[in-house]
């Protein structure tokens, strides 16, 4: 029997039940579709984080905290860089699931932004999108979104702030 990767143990330690299972499926999902993970925190963190990448470019972040996980997109990117891969569904689904927490206690990039023709007052300068415990139809619309970020990866558009990693 092989170890336990360090993602799983961190899993195990943080996460029970049906988040366990579908922060390990989600893993799942990104290793069937050739996207890498990176830890972003030390292991004797509270919390485990991790950069999602595919061909090096950053298309997503996930953490495991005390009970709770959640998917993170668009931290850096211009998302009306994927109008053109996205269906008018997707779009109406990302549209009503902004990030507008005028309150959040780990950015200062609270702003204006225009999203798809659509002005948002105020728009979380961390993610523009993080769905807490995904299950359902929100880990299936995850998933859609790592794939379309491939798409936007695969054409060769720019994605703002971003930068490449070694």
């Amino acid at each position: 029997m092989s170890e336990k990767s360090r993602f799983v143990l961190e899993g195990e330690k943080l996460l029970t039940g049906e988040n366990l299972t579908n922060y390990l499926g989600f893993d799942d999902f990104l290793k069937e579709n050739k996207a890498s993970k990176a830890a972003t925190t030390k292991p004797a963190s509270s919390y485990s984080g991790w950069t999602v990448r595919y061909k090096k470019r950053v298309i997503c972040h996930f953490r495991a905290c005390h009970g709770y996980w959640f998917i993170s997109f668009f931290k850096g990117v211009d998302i009306n860089l994927y109008e053109p891969f996205i269906s008018s569904e997707m779009k109406a689904f990302i549209l009503s699931n902004i990030s507008t927490n005028p309150s959040c206690s780990s950015c200062e990039g609270r702003k204006n932004r225009v999203i798809f023709g659509r002005n948002f007052d105020v728009v979380c300068g961390c993610h523009l999108l993080v769905f807490y415990n995904p299950e359902g139809e929100y880990l299936e619309r995850a998933k859609g979104l790592v794939l379309i970020s491939k798409k936007v990866v695969e054409a060769g558009l720019s994605y703002g702030s971003q930068k490449e990693t070694e």
